[in-house]
């Protein structure tokens, strides 16, 4: 980093640890402000008279609480009520949180995160995710090693969602009511159509609509390329259309079974073991998102017996909770389970067989191979650019080292999304691969960043397994680990 570059970041982060300290001051402000117009407001109430058909005190107490924050402030009534929430939850349930913000240690778009996923639990179980996850947070935000806004969102998902996984169900249970399907049109002549379902169906639609993709003509009537989004939503279109004029669908080449869609531990699959209870990861909509271990069970059971077949990803020893965490060594195709279903011994053994004939994880020349291919998505579900959570399998695969000096093979191969791969290759970026499976990423100024995929299910903190070498399993819409 030049003298100009670090003079410009050194005053960036001081001015942005000013900011995360004042707005722990102003938020420690507007709870005690908060709690004194309650108190005060609850005086003035107890003197007047009670008139049948008003809103209860508490109600009127929290309005006035909102209403003098506003005009305090000089703030919207919605943002006031926010900014007391926001407040509260922090200074009477995660003061940690509240005094890291202070420290610069977190920003205040970290720790609301935290707040709101938190927001579900009771206050103990809140401050014990608190606990688990403030040690990972870095020296600050722009540190080496803090994870990206992305990785803390996944990092407090998957924690709330282990500490209490039978209310994560209920919830899931409970937003399933919220499925639907709108339709508007917007100001440009275009309309929206907007479905919300189970993140594993959506999933599969989104898998569907690109196999459809794919087989659309890459070039319209006069000769002008279509976008692969252009031809996603021409395809989609094209299939209603043909089911309202009742025309024979198309038949489309199925790309979907190389892709990974659910990975849980194979204790989860089989329902006993160390890692029993670990969350499952939902691949294929941008970030892994996790799911209960009941849902991810049932889901997996479901999508064997429909025959859809498994991949396994064995992983290796790694230190325990830190980058490489259960890092992938192999992935398998397996054929179908027979009737549908694995026995931990049918599964094994079926992981022997595929062993013996498993490719190489390198070829000669610069395309890679389907097996190097599936590896390098299975390992890392998303761009390896830090924060981006473009799926993997909408991305380039980059030689880290450029062919043919470096090899063409797993240890040298990353997704990188369209954009940072331009920028790496135009030397805007420079990236280094470290032993433990992360990726170093260097900016302009020189400033890095180590990032990598979050660890397998099963393997992060309490789930389990620490390091080891395991075995994990997957499907086709499906994957797991053991």
């Amino acid at each position: 980093m030049d003298e100009t570059a670090g003079q410009l970041c050194e005053t960036l982060w001081a001015a942005s640890r000013a900011v995360a300290s004042a707005q722990a001051q102003q938020l420690r402000g507007v709870a005690a402000l908060a709690d004194w117009c309650a108190t005060q407001a609850r005086r003035e109430l107890a003197r007047g008279p009670r008139v049948s058909g008003q809103p209860d005190d508490e109600t009127v107490i929290d309005t006035s609480v909102v209403a003098e924050v506003a005009a305090t402030l000089g703030v919207s009534e919605p943002q006031a009520g926010a900014m007391v929430d926001l407040a509260e939850r922090l200074t009477r349930v995660l003061p940690d949180t509240l005094s890291a913000l202070e420290a610069g240690r977190l920003d205040l778009d970290r720790a609301r995160a935290l707040v709101e996923a938190t927001a579900v639990l009771d206050d103990s179980t809140a401050r014990e995710v608190e606990a688990a996850l403030l040690p990972r947070t870095g020296a600050s935000p722009w540190d080496v090693d803090s994870p990206s806004q992305r990785a803390w969102r996944s990092r407090v998902s998957r924690a709330v969602l282990r500490a209490d996984l039978d209310a994560a169900r209920r919830r899931r249970d409970a937003a399933l009511t919220m499925r639907r399907v709108r339709a508007w049109s917007t100001d440009d002549g275009l309309g929206v159509l907007q479905v919300v379902g189970p993140q594993h169906d959506i999933a599969m639609a989104d898998r569907v609509v690109d196999d459809l993709a794919h087989a659309w003509p890459s070039v319209d009537a006069e000769g002008q390329p279509v976008s692969i989004d252009q031809r996603r939503a021409d395809a989609l279109l094209d299939l209603f259309r043909r089911v309202r004029d009742q025309q024979p669908l198309p038949a489309v080449p199925v790309r979907r079974e190389r892709e990974i869609g659910l990975v849980l531990h194979a204790d989860t699959l089989f329902g006993d073991g160390p890692a029993a209870r670990a969350p499952g990861e939902l691949r294929g909509l941008g970030a892994p998102a996790y799911v209960d271990p009941r849902t991810a069970r049932d889901t997996a059971r479901r999508d064997l017996g429909a025959g859809l077949r498994t991949t396994v990803l064995l992983t290796g020893p790694a230190q325990p909770a830190g980058p490489g965490t259960g890092m992938v060594q192999r992935v398998l195709r397996l054929p179908h389970a027979r009737e549908g279903r694995w026995t931990r011994e049918t599964l094994v053994a079926a992981v022997r067989q595929a062993l013996r004939g498993a490719p190489p994880l390198d070829v000669s020349g610069y395309a890679p191979s389907q097996a190097i291919v599936a590896h390098v998505r299975a390992a890392y579900p998303t761009c390896t650019h830090p924060d981006c959570p473009r799926a993997a399998h909408r991305c380039d695969l980059d030689h880290n080292d450029p062919w043919p000096r470096g090899p063409t093979a797993t240890d040298n191969l990353r997704p990188r999304c369209r954009r940072h791969h331009e920028l790496k290759t135009r030397g805007l970026l420079r990236t280094r691969l470290e032993p433990d499976g992360s990726v170093t990423t260097t900016s302009l100024t020189g400033r890095r960043r180590a990032g990598g995929p979050e660890p397998l299910p099963g393997h992060g903190p309490g789930e389990g397994y620490a390091d080891g070498v395991r075995l994990a399993v997957g499907t086709d819409a499906v994957a797991r680990s053991a």
